[in-house]
């Protein structure tokens, strides 16, 4: 039920964001593609803030993204004091895309690693525009993430909310 829930609050911040996005609408052929920097803030395992930062690049069809981010544990995670470390999260993600009139839908595979001691697989969809047809831009996304560490896997969601600049 918390991932349907998940899922229907991108839904929504994606249409908003998409209705906020341009007073200058962009026919979906002339959506362009490069190197694009990413930067978001959301959640991670439902509801623990997190950062993050990604460079992409299309490779034909295929944007191929690289990501590094934390996110904040509000819990001790030594169970004394305070967190010893923020987890890192690594991954890179092949994302396909569907242009979609103003807007970019896009989706895929991806995989990482949490500080080197858990494997990641993600699965992400999400939707990104441009503001006013500029380099600038902004993105929703969620992501499943298959945490895979010392023989035990658990899924769980996240929503990433941020900004894109194009090169």
């Amino acid at each position: 039920m918390k991932i349907l829930n998940s899922l229907l609050v991108a839904a929504f911040l994606s249409g908003a964001a998409a209705a906020q996005s341009t007073a200058t609408q962009t026919p979906s052929t002339d959506l362009p593609r490069g190197t694009t920097v990413w930067v978001n803030t959301g959640t991670e395992i439902i509801l623990l803030p997190a950062l993050g930062l990604s460079v992409s690049v299309p490779v034909g069809s295929v944007d191929v993204r690289g990501s590094v981010g934390t996110m904040f544990l509000p819990f001790a995670a030594d169970g004394v004091n305070g967190p010893t470390s923020l987890p890192v999260f690594a991954s890179v993600d092949a994302l396909l895309n569907f242009p979609q009139g103003p807007v970019n839908v896009y989706a895929g595979p991806g995989i990482g690693t949490v500080s080197g001691q858990a494997l990641l697989l993600n699965a992400t969809a999400g939707v990104r525009g441009e503001f006013r047809q500029s380099q600038l831009g902004w993105f929703s996304e969620a992501k499943l993430r298959g945490y895979v560490m010392d023989g035990s896997s658990v899924i769980l969601p996240g929503l990433h909310l941020g900004v894109t600049y194009r090169f």
